[in-house]
């Protein structure tokens, strides 16, 4: 029997619908509102119709990206909750949050007139976490709730040590490194990942990070950066990225873990092209950057 499974929705509604099945498979009776009222709010940050804030600029850490994140997450979640153990609906809520607001901080507010979002690449966590604050404060949410959702975002920063971070349960400490393996995996797992290296070359330039000479060498230091993330992912982060399988399993019927596989399916053919094309690597990347009506599947 052939399935095929839609590995990266690509369409923000089909994305958000996976995502709410996920959580209704959990829990049945899952009170979605404040999931809702966030992710509403949110994509109208992203597309400047939140009063204060400028439309996102950056072209890599976009809604797109954010909703990758987010429905990895969902899947991790979910793998975490059949295997591992169960998760209170109060923490799934939490975590899908913290997800949306990941990235945040790389929107612009109005007076930030001077160069794109990515100005902040060094700063975009703290700057999130400031307006998951302000969002927690206007809607009265619990201080337990923020102090959770912020120690999530902490754990999303490459440059911060999970080990670092102090939180309130082991519940907490599991979600939050689930949404830092899903940040890792949803975006390198995507069908155009390697033509969005330069855009994010471009961020990090903008930004200020120097640990890349030119966009060759970012290429070329991408193939380390996995092995060192895959490191962290199952040393650092609970290894939680083992339960991507349980959810395809409990979900499609099928034990793999389909993300993993893309990822060094990405890895595997930029070693091709550079070992092809050295310098000329662009020669090597075919695919269109707007390629939202093409979502990949795969045949198992």
């Amino acid at each position: 029997m052939n399935t095929t499974i839609h590995l990266l929705i690509k369409k923000p509604k089909e994305m958000d619908r996976e995502v709410r099945a996920i959580v209704t498979s959990m829990f049945p009776e899952f009170d979605f509102s404040d999931y809702e009222k966030a992710r509403s709010d949110v994509e109208r940050l992203f597309s400047g119709r939140m009063h204060g804030f400028e439309q996102c600029d950056t072209c890599y850490h976009d809604w797109a990206h954010t909703m990758g994140v987010l429905l990895a997450t969902a899947r991790l979640l979910h793998g975490i909750h059949i295997d591992r153990q169960e998760l209170s609906p109060r923490i799934v809520q939490l975590t899908l949050i913290a997800a949306l607001f990941h990235d945040t901080g790389y929107i612009r507010r109005i007076g930030e007139n001077h160069g794109t979002g990515a100005q902040f690449t060094r700063s975009h966590v703290e700057r999130g976490i400031d307006l998951l604050e302000e969002y927690a404060d206007k809607y009265d949410w619990p201080m337990s709730d923020f102090m959770d959702m912020e120690c999530m975002i902490q754990c999303t920063d490459p440059t911060r040590s999970p080990d670092a971070i102090v939180f309130t349960n082991i519940e907490a400490m599991l979600t939050a490194h689930t949404l830092a393996t899903a940040d890792i995996v949803s975006q390198m797992a995507d069908d155009i990942y390697l033509e969005k290296l330069p855009l994010l070359f471009l961020e990090f330039t903008e930004g200020g990070i120097t640990d890349f000479t030119s966009e060759y060498d970012l290429f070329m230091k991408t193939m380390g950066f996995y092995a060192f993330m895959r490191a962290k992912m199952e040393g650092r982060l609970s290894n939680v990225i083992t339960y991507m399988a349980s959810h395809f399993r409990e979900r499609h019927n099928i034990e793999r873990d389909f993300y993993s596989e893309a990822v060094q399916r990405n890895i595997d053919y930029l070693v091709t092209i550079m070992e092809k094309h050295g310098e000329e690597y662009s020669l090597g990347l075919r695919r269109r950057l707007d390629r939202v009506e093409f979502p990949i599947t795969i045949a198992a």
